[in-house]
């Protein structure tokens, strides 16, 4: 009796999951008919759902994979939308630093908002409000100086065949620096090799796919400047010009390799946000996507290290991401896909692309419908 009862659940959620994915696609491909994205919105799709399929796969537990999934890409489509409703791409360097800083600034003041300093219980109202108010200003100013820096490098980096060398160089130098988080050489090398050729091949391409892998690099460079101007002051002043130069080029990694989540998790999300944005109307797509994939995660981690929560909502997943723990656990999330689970994954991995790719296509369908009939009726 009680193994009729397993494998009915066991068979409930298979049959749940499978119309997860499915659903999943439909509402990507929909979203991505409406703004006219077909090949964009078919990659990202196959790439978020058969990660999702994989993972879904091996855990016990895909509660927090799924809410983590719907939280990411419901605020990314969100964002999306306003980021393309207050329009304004950028043409000039200038006016890629003002919209940088621009769109920085207020995506900082949301999420200094959301993750507020609370106020101690019998403390008054003016403590209070100076409590959110200072948060408000912090995560601006915050912001600005990502968005600021996001925007000059999509700027300098669009600029005929010296901006595609400039990118390949930020890219080797970002790659290798989060590649020595591991503190190896072959993962130094990787991440420089890894990060040089997407910022190259971005910047080649342009579009989406420039936005967000420059948004990334704009992102994860700003701390990275941050405590290198710092590592300079402190060995100029001590010790003279080549101990600054030394400092500076040390410090990065050092602040990488003593956990450096809280610090790069909210910048490369900001320079994420802001690089699509500068791609128009298909920001919506790219950053529904990119969001559902870094809840996803999120819930991957909170399963890896058991954390004591059920579900991922929009909050939560602001939260983590700003206010997260000092460590990846890149290993462990890497380790969950090979070994003994790797055929379950792989299997996982072909269903979610096979039902992602086809629900998308149906969804891709169905929006250039809508969009026929909004033609028709405007």
């Amino acid at each position: 009796m009680t193994n009729k009862v397993s494998n009915s659940d066991s068979n409930t959620k298979t049959w749940r999951d499978l119309l997860f994915i499915l659903v999943v696609g439909i509402g990507l491909g929909i979203l991505g008919g409406l703004v006219d994205k077909q090949t964009g919105t078919l990659v990202g799709t196959a790439v978020l759902l058969s990660l999702f399929g994989a993972y879904n796969n091996v855990l016990d537990n895909n509660r927090r994979l799924m809410s983590g999934l719907v939280a990411g890409g419901v605020a990314g489509a969100v964002v999306g939308a306003i980021a393309f409703l207050l329009g304004g791409i950028p043409e000039s360097i200038l006016q890629a630093a003002l919209f940088g800083m621009g769109r920085g600034i207020l995506l900082g003041a949301v999420v200094g908002f959301i993750t507020r300093a609370r106020p101690d219980e019998g403390d008054s109202v003016r403590i209070a409000l100076f409590l959110v108010f200072g948060s408000i200003v912090v995560g601006a100013i915050l912001g600005a100086g990502v968005g600021l820096v996001t925007g000059l490098t999509m700027a300098l980096v669009s600029n005929g065949w010296w901006g595609a060398v400039l990118a390949l160089g930020l890219g080797i130098v970002v790659g290798s620096y989060l590649g020595s988080y591991l503190q190896t050489r072959q993962a130094i090398i990787s991440g420089g090799v890894i990060f040089g050729l997407l910022a190259l091949v971005g910047t080649l391409f342009q579009g989406i796919m420039a936005g967000l892998v420059i948004g990334i690099l704009g992102g994860a460079l700003t701390p990275m400047l941050v405590v290198a101007a710092i590592g300079f002051f402190g060995g100029l002043t001590s010790r003279g010009l080549r101990a600054g130069a030394e400092e500076a080029i040390e410090a990065p990694a050092e602040m990488i390799q003593q956990g450096a989540v809280s610090f790069l998790a909210p910048a490369i999300l900001v320079g994420i946000i802001v690089g699509a944005a500068a791609a128009g109307e298909g920001a919506m797509i790219a950053l529904a996507v990119t969001l559902a994939l870094i809840g996803m995660l999120l819930g991957v981690i909170i399963e890896i290290e058991q954390q004591q929560v059920n579900r991922l909502t929009i909050g939560r997943l602001i939260e983590m991401i700003m206010l997260g723990s000092d460590r990846w656990p890149i290993v462990e999330m890497v380790a969950k896909l090979s070994g003994v689970n790797r055929r379950t994954a792989v299997t996982g991995a072909i269903l979610g692309l096979v039902l992602g790719v086809l629900g998308a296509a149906i969804g891709l369908l169905i929006g250039w419908q809508l969009m026929q009939m909004f033609d028709m009726l405007v």
